[in-house]
């Protein structure tokens, strides 16, 4: 068997998100991205444009892997890059994660 099938055979069909400050685990399919997935379960998940570029969904990865739809330096800063920060809204997961919603002062600065 080829390297490409059984990477597609070991992907989850999903994986576990938590969300620290306020603390929320959920459950995002492979086929969204963080934020549809914590819409789709009710939880409130700071977001605008839902496209990339208002940058309302950034938060922090403390732990885990993601996949980004776009590239995050359209609407985040070098600093925030950094910092650990991605946008939600263009995050597919690779594997569980944890994130922060608190967003530091530093975080905006340009």
């Amino acid at each position: 068997m080829t390297g490409w099938i059984k990477d597609i055979l070991k992907r989850k069909e999903s994986y576990t998100a938590l969300i620290q400050h306020p603390q929320k685990k959920f459950n995002v399919p492979r086929n969204r991205t963080l934020l549809q997935a914590a819409l789709d379960q009710n939880i409130a998940f700071p977001h605008q444009c839902t496209v990339g570029t208002c940058g309302t969904c950034r938060c922090r990865l403390i732990e885990g892997k993601i996949k980004p739809i776009l590239d995050f330096s359209y609407t985040l800063t070098r600093k925030q890059l950094a910092a650990g920060y991605i946008l939600a809204c263009q995050s597919m997961l690779k594997s569980d994660v944890v994130v922060d919603l608190r967003k530091r002062e530093e975080s905006t600065e340009q």
